[in-house]
């Protein structure tokens, strides 16, 4: 893992299997809108084509180490959402690589891998982040070890399958339907 980003989402619940979140690269009036995230359940993550799975990333580790938190949530209520999102998967995708430096969202956006093992997150990153926000990893990872992952266990094709992954561009020819010899064009 060579880059990593504080994200900040903001989800909702489609239904009962799916989330929906914006994720922002701060939690200010001003933050930059970097991307988002699809969040399933076990048994939808499941249906999934098996080409489709290395795109998503399950959620034990980010909860069980602490990582992933809900700022300004009482630690119950807290502990009782991250109970259900430790089981799940997702899929996210950013469009704007504040990492850089960009200075708006240039390039390919790129699907995103998440934490999942210890020593992958930025020491420098951790610490900023404890700080900021009074929070302790390791309490929380203590406050969470009674937590279960996916029932399953976390599936082999998940987290990329274990490589990396690369969004790339590639130009196709785009003809007319035999149906229509021109395209429409709608300018709104």
């Amino acid at each position: 893992m060579t880059r990593q980003v504080e994200a900040h989402h903001y989800c909702g619940h489609l239904n009962e299997d799916m989330r929906q979140c914006l994720i922002y690269d701060r939690p200010d009036a001003d933050a930059r809108l970097i991307g988002l995230e699809y969040i399933v359940t076990e048994e939808l993550f499941l249906t999934l084509p098996d080409t489709e799975k290395p795109m998503w990333h399950s959620h034990e580790y980010e909860v069980k180490s602490g990582v992933l938190f809900l700022p300004g949530v009482p630690g119950p209520v807290e502990r009782k959402d991250l109970e259900k999102v430790a089981k799940t998967y997702g899929k996210t995708i950013h469009f704007w690589q504040v990492d850089r430096g960009d200075e708006l969202p240039l390039g390919l956006p790129q699907v995103m891998m998440a934490l999942t093992r210890d020593g992958q997150l930025y020491p420098s990153l951790a610490k900023d982040v404890e700080s900021r926000y009074s929070v302790s990893f390791e309490k929380e990872r203590a406050n969470r070890a009674y937590m279960e992952g996916p029932t399953h266990g976390i599936h082999p094709k998940a987290n990329a399958a274990g490589i990396g992954l690369k969004t790339v561009l590639r130009e196709i020819e785009c003809k007319p339907s035999v149906q229509s010899e021109s395209v429409p064009r709608v300018f709104v």
